[in-house]
């Protein structure tokens, strides 16, 4: 049996479609109060048996910072794949990044120690794999070196990394995964996804950054395949290739038949918006959505190998251009369907 942590996001619905397309029984986590709809609706994205597929599905309520629910949530359960997590460069969330990013690892880890579990996969990200003497693709094998400048969502997530690695050290079989940015269809106000419907409300800016990106259908795939190949002990960067924000703005706006974006938002010009947003959220309720962690980001050239993955994964990845095609499409359905 199977239990998905954290099934109500982008990535976990992924992992739980997957699993059910594979014919395997499938327990998804959810918290209380949890919209499932989207779940739902982006399994319709994918599959032309969505409905049925859905309703195969075993949800239980489970707090990552509660270690008593996870246990509860581990009777009976052979694999976790642990999808949980927090993303936000919002200095308000500082608190709420460790206590899930870090501390709902711990516990994870912890309960499937307590609980012999077969497996764990972790969920970490691209942030974690940090050295500012590496100008080359960096690796799994590059190790952590801070700078200072590290955003609090990195550190949190690199905490949470080092948990599973302790895990692995008390005799847990346990994989990591190190995602890039995830592309999906459906969750249209929410992570990446929220990309595209920013790009249709028009977007004239760009910035000089890059990213990994990766269609989260590999992701899941990828997930899978490690557990079933017993890869444990190890890391793997999940990427399809290193693109450049206007490459990927570009691409989304050409297909959302939207103009190309033509602003290039320096340093100085993000600066200046910083300080705009910080008096804004002053005076107002608004929470600061400009950040030195946001800027740092949408700046940052470091690029990413998918080498390693590629050695083990048995189908090419899909090409972010199609991946970024469909997404829109399914934009775009869903705009005149409620228009």
């Amino acid at each position: 049996m199977n239990l998905v942590i954290g099934a109500t996001g982008i990535l976990g619905s992924h992992v739980v479609l997957k699993l059910l397309q594979n014919d395997q029984p499938v327990i998804a986590s959810r918290q209380k109060n949890s919209n499932l709809k989207n779940v739902e609706k982006l399994f319709s994205y994918y599959c032309d048996n969505s409905k049925q597929l859905f309703e195969k599905i075993k949800w239980v309520e489970i707090d990552v910072t509660d270690i008593y629910s996870i246990e509860e949530a581990l009777e009976g359960i052979t694999n976790v794949y642990n999808c949980s997590g927090f993303v936000s460069f919002i200095n308000s969330d500082r608190k709420k990044l460790f206590l899930i990013n870090e501390t709902g690892a711990a516990n994870v880890v912890n309960a499937c120690l307590q609980k012999k579990i077969d497996a764990l996969c972790h969920v970490s990200s691209v942030a974690t794999i940090n050295n500012s003497d590496y100008i080359v693709p960096l690796s799994e094998n590059v190790f952590w070196k801070s700078s200072g400048k590290e955003s609090d969502y990195a550190i949190s997530k690199y905490n949470g990394e080092r948990e599973v690695w302790r895990g692995i050290e008390e005799g847990l079989n346990a994989v990591i995964v190190n995602p890039g940015v995830i592309l999906s269809s459906g969750f249209w106000q929410q992570s990446s996804s929220k990309l595209v419907d920013v790009c249709y409300k028009g977007n004239r800016f760009y910035t000089n950054g890059n990213a990994g990106y990766i269609a989260a259908e590999d992701v899941a795939a990828c997930m899978l395949q490690l557990v079933n190949k017993r890869l444990f002990a190890n890391r793997y960067i999940l990427i399809e290739n290193n693109y450049s924000f206007k490459e990927i703005l570009d691409k989304i706006q050409s297909q959302l038949k939207k103009p190309k974006p033509t602003i290039n938002a320096g340093k100085n010009i993000l600066g200046f918006a910083r300080v705009i947003d910080a008096f804004i959220s002053t005076f107002s309720k608004k929470q600061q959505q400009i950040t030195q962690p946001v800027i740092d980001a949408s700046l940052n050239k470091q690029l990413f190998s998918n080498e390693k993955i590629k050695s083990v994964f048995q189908s090419p990845l899909l090409p972010v251009n199609q991946v970024i095609e469909k997404v829109c499409k399914d934009y775009l359905a869903d705009k005149n369907v409620h228009s």
